[in-house]
């Protein structure tokens, strides 16, 4: 024992003679300030690895690329001036429509004459009449065919609310005939489904985004006990999903589209961590029309025990018309295993009026945590299903109407020339492309 305590001494003393030794040539100073530059080098490369795990290569190099130009002499105060224009811009052009906008009541009322005024007002509005594409998805007058009854529905049914359920049990059945008969052109019926799927109307695609993140979350906090959620989407999703991580304080994660401009099934992959409570699907997305790789996406929250949600805002009423039509359409609803909720715009091609969306959930253990409910009230027991506590009934009217009155028949019908007009549009892309490529061969 004390040869071996006298050897691990000798080595002790060999060691820092040598290390005093080859410290020796360096300044006081740079043997201080060494550590801490190590330091500051590591904590760096820390954030930098984090962000490029964060946000991806590309972003991240793109990010620091826009930061370097910026520090160029001249080009910072370029940028803020182009900036400055803009909003001087915008600022001096609304400035001079509001000075004529009404700022008090007046101090007698119009009557019917606010109609007439209404209707000046009205004359003098864009001309959109099929010229606004994702605008208003019905054609047509207003004053005649589809425009005219919708416009009748939500006359009839202005003054409802279906807060209040025992009051206006018409719209409360129109509200619930709508969700079903939504959901059924979504595999509810299919076994595949569950049979449990549910949901509610909401004002449009990004509430019923809204609520499908918020009640994702709460319901993977029951489940996992989530306290620092986090979701990934592809950069194509829309960005209500932004709007939903900063209400609801949930971490983003927004990973790259592959080549073919879908969502890269591989990248989300790689950033599910333990506080994945969702990922994001769209069919189609809203910038290129593409449908993301449902299947793909469905087995692989499966996997991971994460929510899945598809955002069928745009795509809702045609898909499934379209594959009853023998279009190649990949599998996008609640028959895909693994797909836990799904946004879908009657308002879009489901030609009701605007501020009706449907949002579904596979089963109501999941839905549950969406709803609100309030009892330690001194006005009673509160509970609302949406983020609206008082919602209009005309659009639910509307809608309902609308759904009715196109049944499958005229939906087949409006998809039918839908896909025929994008064949064509497509057909002459081609065209155009083929006739300059002979065209620069010739030369």
């Amino acid at each position: 024992m004390d040869s071996f305590s006298s050897s691990f001494n000798s080595f002790l003393n060999h060691f820092r003679a040598s290390a005093n030794s080859f410290l020796s040539q360096f300044e006081p100073l740079a043997l201080l300030l060494a550590p801490l530059l190590t330091l500051l080098v590591a904590r760096f490369l820390q954030s930098f690895l984090s962000v490029i795990h964060e946000k991806g290569l590309k972003a991240t190099f793109l990010g620091f690329f826009m930061s370097f130009i910026k520090l160029i002499p001249g080009v910072k105060s370029y940028v803020d001036a182009e900036k400055q224009k803009v909003v001087d811009k915008l600022h001096s052009g609304s400035k001079s429509i509001r000075e004529k906008w009404r700022t008090d009541l007046p101090t007698t009322g119009l009557g019917v004459g606010v109609i007439d005024e209404m209707k000046d007002e009205k004359s003098k509005d864009v001309d959109w009449q099929g010229k606004c594409s994702g605008t208003v998805y019905i054609g047509g007058s207003e004053s005649e065919g589809h425009f005219s009854l919708i416009n009748e529905a939500c006359s009839m049914f202005a003054h409802t609310n279906p807060l209040h359920l025992d009051v206006f049990k018409s719209v409360a059945r129109f509200e619930a005939e709508v969700v079903a008969m939504t959901a059924a052109l979504l595999g509810s019926k299919e076994k595949a489904s569950g049979g449990q799927v549910c949901g509610n109307m909401t004002s449009g695609g990004t509430e019923s985004i809204l609520l499908a993140v918020k009640t994702s979350r709460d319901y993977m906090k029951m489940k996992k006990g989530i306290t620092k959620p986090e979701m990934i989407i592809a950069e194509s999703a829309h960005s209500a999903y932004d709007k939903a991580a900063q209400y609801f304080n949930i971490k983003l994660r927004r990973v790259p589209v592959d080549k073919e401009f879908q969502a890269d099934v591989k990248a989300i992959r790689q950033h599910i961590n333990r506080n994945t409570i969702l990922i994001v699907g769209s069919a189609p997305g809203f910038p290129h029309g593409i449908i993301d790789p449902i299947e793909e996406l469905g087995k692989l929250a499966y996997s991971y025990g994460v929510c899945f949600h598809v955002d069928l805002c745009l795509g809702g009423f045609v898909l499934p018309f379209a594959h009853k039509l023998g279009y190649p359409i990949p599998s996008f609803d609640f028959t895909v295993m693994g797909v836990t909720s799904i946004s879908v715009d009657v308002h879009k091609y489901g030609l009701a009026p605007k501020g009706t969306s449907v949002v579904l959930y596979r089963d109501h253990d999941i839905r549950k945590h969406q709803f609100v409910a309030v009892t330690e009230w001194s006005g009673g027991l509160y509970v609302s299903p949406t983020i609206a506590g008082s919602r209009p009934g005309g659009l639910i009217a509307g809608a309902w109407a609308a759904m009715m009155s196109l049944g499958q028949e005229g939906y087949l019908e409006n998809t039918r020339n839908i896909m025929e007009a994008s064949k064509m549009i497509q057909n002459g892309f081609e065209f155009i492309s083929h006739f300059l490529l002979n065209s620069l061969i010739l030369r």
